[in-house]
């Protein structure tokens, strides 16, 4: 081959390495983000507000003892 068939082959592949390093550094900083964030706790009832709590004097409990 001849020296620009090279040049070319490693231009590519130093652009290839480039991207794939990039790439695998904004993969690092998300996961570096995501495990410093921080979620205050939320209540299961919370989620909805006509969300009724069943006990088991409610009628619509089965007794199936």
């Amino acid at each position: 081959m001849k020296w620009t068939s090279w040049g070319f082959l490693a231009f590519l592949g130093a652009l290839a390495f480039l991207v794939l390093f990039i790439a695998d550094q904004q993969m690092n900083a998300g996961v570096d983000r995501l495990s410093t964030i921080k979620l205050r706790p939320q209540s299961a009832l919370d989620a909805d507000p006509d969300l009724t709590l069943v006990s088991k004097r409610s009628p619509y409990m089965r007794n199936e003892r």
